[in-house]
């Protein structure tokens, strides 16, 4: 029996009718697991839930599944401690249930950091390296000094801060920058002791003019 001859046939229809049966039966398996396991069309848009606190994430860990880790903690002045300042995913993005959110948090208080050396370096070094160190920059007091311009001197609450001492990060550090007209004050113990080396040096004069005179 030819080919031709064999599709007229009953059997060759049946044939065809399980294999396009099976192939359904296939597609439908493949499509139900791959809902599994996408769960297509169960997209939840994120809420923004910024400003919230980590007590007010309960409903969605019981409702979604969600999980929720503190990434970071920034101090903010004007955040109360433990308000969420930012959130990933983004406020609006489309996720899964049971998805991990990474949080940023306001903290309680400030971190410290060590307060660097800005001694003889430009105003505007000194500017740009306190920055690095997240403080900023308070008062700029003009002191007698050649070198204008250069910070001769660093204070933090009205008092000198030894470089390494640990600041709170956004403390405001006073700069005292040379006005270029004159070196700094002599303290007074170094004028007494120029004074009476002269003396000395006065009193060794007389006496060797008296010993001459003698002769």
């Amino acid at each position: 029996m030819s080919f031709f001859s064999y599709m007229k046939t009953g059997g060759f229809w049946r044939q065809i009718l399980w294999m396009l049966l099976l192939l359904a039966l296939i597609t439908g398996a493949v499509l139900l697991s791959l809902r599994f396991f996408t769960r297509h069309g169960e997209d939840i848009r994120v809420a923004d839930i910024r400003g919230m606190r980590l007590e007010d994430l309960k409903v969605y860990e019981e409702e979604f599944g969600f999980k929720f880790v503190i990434r970071d903690s920034i101090y903010d002045p004007e955040r109360e401690p433990g308000q969420i300042i930012a959130q990933t995913p983004q406020p609006g993005a489309k996720v899964k249930k049971h998805r991990t959110f990474y949080l940023v948090v306001a903290a309680w208080m400030p971190s410290s950091v060590q307060m660097p050396d800005l001694q003889d370096l430009s105003l505007r070094q000194a500017e740009a390296l306190l920055e690095t160190y997240g403080l900023k920059v308070g008062a700029k007091i003009s002191v007698p000094s050649i070198a204008k311009g250069a910070v001769i001197g660093q204070l933090y609450q009205g008092e000198e801060i030894e470089p390494g001492s640990l600041v709170r990060r956004g403390s405001y550090i006073t700069l005292q920058v040379g006005d270029g007209k004159g070196r700094l004050p002599v303290p007074q113990d170094t004028v007494a002791e120029e004074e009476e080396v002269l003396l000395e040096e006065e009193m060794e004069l007389e006496e060797e003019m008296e010993s001459e005179d003698a002769f």
